[in-house]
């Protein structure tokens, strides 16, 4: 196994093709809604086996806070820990960066493995593509006290 980051668009077809795998052949969300703006701007996380695109995961800055997300695997790799790989190195790039707070839009189903990683849910759930959602919240690190 392998990994390495991509920035924005830059080989962006070996992102999409597991997302595309995953959410839109998998669970079926409209191709549309998993191809948007927020790509340009993002950090993706490809992981590998043998050269081909295995998992993925995005990491998104919007200048106030960073937005973890459409972490996915391909069926074949499930139960191999790849989803909390991937998390980590996310985690990791954020604490990096200093920001004091991550947001997460979870689908219900996988709230447990967010809060693995001390993800905390907030708000009322929601729909999007017929899935039901909820946003999650974590502190990176104190508000009011600086590190020393």
């Amino acid at each position: 196994m392998s990994y390495k980051w991509i920035n924005g668009k830059e080989g962006f077809d070996e992102v999409f093709k597991v997302r595309k795998a995953v959410f839109i052949e998998e669970q079926k969300v409209p191709e549309f809604l998993k191809k948007d703006g927020f790509d340009d701007n993002v950090h993706h996380l490809l992981v590998y086996a043998n050269d081909i695109p295995i998992a993925v995961g995005m990491l998104f800055n919007n200048g106030y806070h960073f937005k973890p997300g459409r972490i996915c695997v391909l069926k074949p790799y499930r139960g191999m820990e790849l989803g909390r790989f991937l998390m980590e190195r996310l985690l990791e790039k954020v604490k990096e960066t200093g920001v004091e707070k991550l947001f997460i839009e979870s689908q219900v189903k996988t709230i447990g493995f967010y809060r693995k990683f001390g993800v905390k849910e907030f708000g009322e759930m929601f729909d999007d593509a017929g899935i039901k959602y909820i946003s999650m919240v974590k502190v990176c690190r104190s508000l009011y006290f600086s590190e020393q």
